[in-house]
């Protein structure tokens, strides 16, 4: 299950940081077009939340009957952080966020937080 979506993405860091993200100009599709490259917005969203299910999994069944906005926050600044690279570079803030994130997924694996709403998985938290 996605987490969010290039919209929420957008909305979390704006037009220009998300065109500078995604616009790929080695890709003969968009080539530079000075827009959101959605596939590749898309995909980092993609990965983003499946790196989440790995914390979340330990705790919660999957997937989540619906998506706490925490958690949507989450995903976007894992995947604004699996962006970077090439020709947009990683700053501070950037790694300050994946590295929230990644803390509070562990925090949600250990117990230490919770994801509201969401049902907990019968196993006793194993995944099969």
């Amino acid at each position: 299950m996605v987490y969010a979506t290039v919209d929420d993405l957008i909305a979390a860091y704006g037009a220009q940081e998300v065109i500078a993200l995604t616009d790929r100009k080695e890709r003969t599709d968009s080539a530079g077009a000075g827009t959101v490259d959605a596939a590749v917005a898309q995909e980092a969203l993609t990965r983003a939340s499946s790196e989440a299910d790995t914390y979340i999994a330990v705790r919660y069944a999957l997937p989540l009957s619906s998506v706490p906005a925490a958690l949507k926050t989450m995903v976007c600044d894992i995947a604004r952080f699996r962006l970077t690279g090439g020709g947009t570079t990683e700053t501070m803030p950037i790694v300050g966020r994946y590295t929230s994130a990644i803390a509070w997924l562990k925090e949600i694996a250990s117990g230490g937080a919770v994801l509201p709403g969401a049902t907990l998985a019968a196993s006793g938290g194993s995944v099969a």
